[in-house]
């Protein structure tokens, strides 16, 4: 169970509490809930697939970095036509 007593109320919400639980990084949420209103849930599930997908001797600082480096870099806004890169970005920002 986590130290912290969030409980959604929004979809936004929750998506940002599974980003804070997926990520392993509880005090990254108001972060996580910043990312779930500013950009695309299937950006947002895209990048944290890539995120997930690192090995862990990639990962040079945590997770939460890296998937806060990608989604500001190559996430979709709401209201902004599909424009994500599809390259791979480098694990080790």
């Amino acid at each position: 169970m986590s130290e912290y007593s969030f409980h959604p109320h929004t979809h936004e919400e929750s998506l940002a509490q599974e980003l804070a639980e997926r990520l392993g990084d509880p005090d990254g949420l108001p972060l996580y809930r910043k990312v779930a209103t500013r950009y695309t849930e299937s950006s947002i599930c895209h990048i944290l697939g890539q995120v997930m997908e690192v090995p862990d001797e990639r990962i040079r600082t945590s997770r939460g970095a890296l998937f806060n480096w990608l989604i500001h870099r190559h996430g979709t806004h709401h209201g902004k036509h599909h424009g994500t890169h599809n390259r791979t970005a480098d694990a080790g920002h």
